[in-house]
């Protein structure tokens, strides 16, 4: 592009003219600064710097960094690190530290310059390696990029600060939130979970419960266990139009309420779906629980299923006054897992059998508790997941301002 092509106030520059690189070297057993940066504690494409070490974790000569410098990851560039210290520290000496040139470049708009497809994908071209490509600061400085005059660069700065705070601001919200959540159901599920005495035993306790609460056996929520035969079913790698997916434990070990059909990797017949699983299949709000490795993983069977599952899964159907998301949240709570986990048998692999797990004792709250519960702890995972996906829209805005704008 000639500078007769080139838009009003927009300049071709070396990157060497608008930032300068800061290579003073520190020996981590000397230095009175408490902070250290590796390339580990960095995230891809993130300007916030969110974890750290301390110097004594590592050895041989650092960089020195001072508060409001850049620090970018120049080993594997493909992986787009790219941070603002917050502090004076050391980091990796596998980062460049580098400065704004404020005769060039108004300072706060270098680092996000440097997020753009156009930087970043220049600084991948231009690393040398193949195991682990490294920039050399030589080439990155002699390299041109266009560059918006400074009454655009300052536009920028404002609106990506304002999205950069909204994201953060949303962001604390959902901690608070997912905090808050493990407050309430830890003050729902304590109850009782240092105690598996005999039947009579536990009966005496009932009386130490809230009213309506009870002590019964975990089995006394269902109406039936699907427990199959134990043997991996004949199936497919692919599917078809009239192929069920097979469901297994790695569709159920995300700590979603519901599985994750698009990690399903195998499928059965229509011939086999009704003919090989003697105890049948699981329907509409079922609680899926592995037995075999992840043991204790839990899940619930969404409206829309229509599956089959593996022989280390068992789906169990409650009784209809019982409410399967209160017992899923309560299945995935530190409480009964801790149950799972002292009755888990170690072999090759983690194992729990379903007759020992069916006869845990666990308090049973009345419906309209477990109702209760279940509405406001779905009302706070919304809110979460709204703000989630409010993130996520503006996180593609800003990556499209800084790409629009570079």
């Amino acid at each position: 592009m000639t500078k007769q092509q080139l838009p009003e106030g927009w300049q071709m520059v070396k990157f060497g003219d608008i930032a300068k690189h800061i290579s003073k070297r520190v020996e981590p057993s000397e230095t009175d600064l408490k902070i250290y940066v590796g390339l580990e504690h960095l995230d891809p494409d993130s300007l916030k710097i969110k974890r750290h070490g301390v110097p004594s974790d590592v050895e041989g000569q650092k960089l020195l960094v001072k508060k409001g410098q850049i620090i970018f990851g120049k080993r594997r560039a493909y992986q787009r690190k790219v941070a603002v210290a917050d502090w004076d520290c050391i980091c990796s000496a596998h980062a460049m530290v580098l400065e704004a040139n404020p005769e060039n470049v108004i300072p706060e708009f270098l680092p996000f310059f440097m997020q753009s497809d156009v930087f970043m994908n220049r600084a991948i071209s231009i690393s040398e390696g193949s195991l682990s490509p490294t920039i050399k600061w030589k080439v990155l400085a002699n390299q041109e990029f266009l560059i918006p005059p400074r009454d655009t660069q300052s536009k920028s700065i404002e609106l990506l600060k304002c999205i950069a705070k909204q994201e953060k601001d949303n962001a604390s919200i959902i901690k608070a939130q997912d905090l808050l959540i493990r407050v309430v159901c830890d003050n729902y599920f304590y109850k009782g979970h240092h105690l598996q005495k005999d039947e009579k035993f536990m009966q005496k306790l009932n009386g130490a419960l809230p009213d309506g609460w009870r002590y019964g056996r975990f089995k006394e929520l269902f109406t039936k266990v699907i427990d199959n035969r134990g043997k991996t079913p004949p199936n497919q790698n692919e599917s078809n139009e009239n192929s069920i997916p097979l469901l297994e434990i790695n569709s159920i070990i995300d700590k979603s309420m519901f599985p994750n059909l698009d990690k399903v990797s195998k499928w059965v017949s229509q011939d086999t779906y009704e003919t090989w699983f003697r105890a049948g299949h699981p329907s509409s709000g079922d609680l899926l629980i592995s037995t075999v490795g992840s043991v204790g993983a839990v899940a619930l069977t969404s409206e829309s299923s229509n599956i089959c599952i593996a022989q280390n899964l068992v789906a169990l159907r409650f009784k209809q006054e019982h409410v399967p998301e209160y017992w899923y949240r309560y299945c995935a709570s530190k409480y009964f897992q801790h149950l799972v986990k002292a009755v888990v048998m170690l072999a090759v692999q983690p194992s729990i059998k379903v007759p020992h797990m069916l006869d845990f004792w666990i308090p049973v709250p009345p419906k309209g508790v477990q109702i209760e519960l279940s509405d406001t702890l779905r009302a706070l995972s919304e809110w979460s997941k709204t703000l989630g996906d409010k993130n996520n829209s503006l996180k593609a805005l800003r990556k499209g301002l800084i790409n629009n704008k570079n």
